[in-house]
């Protein structure tokens, strides 16, 4: 059953041996709505907005389609959905991610950071990126051709999920399609290829001239496992592995699967139609309407030669040239834009930055008020994304429990997201002064704004004490120097 965005829902047979049950897969996917606010989502993000389509010089006489081809035709797309994700990200992922185990188990916790390394921290902005613009991403872990851990981006608009019958929330299989350049024949054409991913193994498949998909020929072993093992005394006896799970992992945007642009996008609409109905304006309006009384030529052609090459006029006795022009109501769109942005933000949930609201110093309370928005939007993600990331786990876990001989459990691994929003520093400072005796060392520095890492701080400061008591001791004699300049902590 596969299930999609929660309003089409498709019963398919339990066997994939008939190649036509993944063409009927692709084709309802192709027309999916789902897929479509996807790829809407990804134009706002790259401001290709729906003002694009819209041509001004178009009007009707008689329900005739007319062009105008002296009016203007400027187009202004307003980022707010790129500049409102991209606060989102930022909030998020703008300061690494803590990872920790609950055991406390250093040779585990390091582990996982060796095998993730700084490319995880750069691969979380891109996967919250796409589920903010597409309602979901994935995320695929596998293990390269050198046998090591790897893991990347998947694009949602390639993934058709299928997942159980019963409950639709075990993963049964993913069908991966992508188009790719083919040259038969001294003939270029496109093709869509298929990778069909269960528990175990992975199938390509190919599409054929009648549209049916049937396996790739050029891959040398179709289907093949997930990984292969092998005993480094016998590295030609490969043995073929599953993980035992479809190899991706999901990040949701939010419990509907809908997109960040879903709620504003009327209103970035109306604001793009409003900002460049201004802006065309303003062109058309430098084109004087001149009214003629007694106009001596035959044609108005040479009423214009006249105006712009020998700066006169020729009329009548009795004749008169004026021109006019028309007022543009700048106040109301200077309101109505005014009033779209607030709306846009407000119900994007993003923090629009108003010195002359809260002052140019504002307190932390201000600012908490500020940040209330993006901080309940970001608050729905990053539930979904720690979700994500302890499924994700698993999979590098079972890595390192077979490559290392280990029985280590992901389900002791924490993620801690550290939040970016701009604070009242003097205040956070004058806090944690506040709290010393109170509150341990350790949290006083979690939560200085100037300390990104509490543990590191803390050896710091112990080598600066133990510096200070060297230089005191010098003072009372050497006895007392070797004491501090020993290994003792004390």
């Amino acid at each position: 059953m596969y299930q999609n965005n929660n309003t089409e829902m498709v019963i398919i047979e339990d066997s994939f041996s008939d190649a036509t049950i993944i063409k009927d897969y692709i084709d309802k996917d192709l027309q999916s709505p789902f897929k479509r606010e996807m790829a809407t989502g990804v134009k706002y993000y790259n401001i290709y907005n729906d003002i694009f389509n819209i041509d001004y010089r178009k009007y009707y006489v008689d329900g005739q389609e007319l062009i105008d081809e002296n009016k203007a035709n400027h187009h202004i797309p307003n980022p707010f959905h790129r500049l409102l994700v991209n606060q989102k990200v930022a909030y998020i992922a703008g300061k690494p991610l803590t990872i920790s185990t609950k055991d406390d188990n250093k040779e585990y916790e390091q582990g996982i950071i060796n095998f993730l390394g700084e490319k995880l921290n750069d691969v979380i902005p891109d996967w919250i990126q796409g589920a903010s613009n597409k309602g979901v991403e994935w995320l695929h872990p596998y293990v390269d051709e050198d046998g090591n851990f790897s893991y990347i981006i998947i694009p949602a608009e390639q993934i058709i999920p299928i997942y159980d019958t019963s409950y639709q929330k075990n993963l049964d299989y993913i069908i991966r399609y992508y188009e790719m350049e083919f040259i038969s024949h001294d003939k270029q054409e496109t093709k869509y290829r298929v990778e069909l991913w269960d528990k175990q193994k992975v199938t390509y498949y190919i599409q054929g001239e009648s549209g049916i998909y049937d396996l790739d020929d050029s891959v040398e072993v179709n289907p093949r496992f997930h990984l292969y093992a092998f005993n480094t005394n016998e590295p030609d006896n490969m043995q073929g592995v599953g993980w035992g799970k479809v190899p991706f992992v999901r990040l949701d945007n939010n419990s509907d699967f809908t997109t960040d642009l879903k709620p504003i996008k009327a209103y970035i609409d109306a604001y793009d139609r409003v900002s460049t109905g201004f802006l065309n304006d303003l062109d058309d309006i430098q084109m004087a309407i001149w009214i003629l009384k007694g106009y001596g030529g035959s044609e108005l052609s040479e009423f214009m030669k006249n105006l712009i090459k020998f700066k006169v006029i020729k009329v009548d006795e009795d004749g008169d040239v004026t021109n006019q022009t028309l007022e543009i109501p700048t106040a109301a769109r200077e309101f109505m834009m005014n009033r779209l942005e607030e709306l846009i933000y407000e119900l994007g949930e993003g923090v629009r930055m108003n010195t002359d609201k809260f002052g140019q110093n504002p307190s932390g309370v201000a600012l908490k008020f500020l940040y209330s928005g993006l901080d309940l939007k970001a608050n729905r993600l990053i539930r979904k994304l720690k979700k994500a990331l302890q499924e994700f786990i698993w999979f590098l876990t079972e890595y390192i429990n077979m490559s290392q001989h280990t029985e280590y459990d992901y389900k002791t691994v924490k993620f801690t997201v550290n939040k970016s929003m701009i604070t009242n520093e003097l205040e956070l400072v004058q806090m944690a002064q506040q709290s010393k005796d109170i509150i341990s060392d350790e949290t006083i520095l979690d939560n200085h704004p100037w300390v990104e890492d509490s543990t590191e701080e803390i050896g710091k400061l112990k080598q600066q004490i133990k510096e200070k008591a060297k230089e005191a001791s010098k003072a009372f004699g050497s006895y007392n120097f070797k004491k501090v300049d020993g290994d003792d902590e004390e």
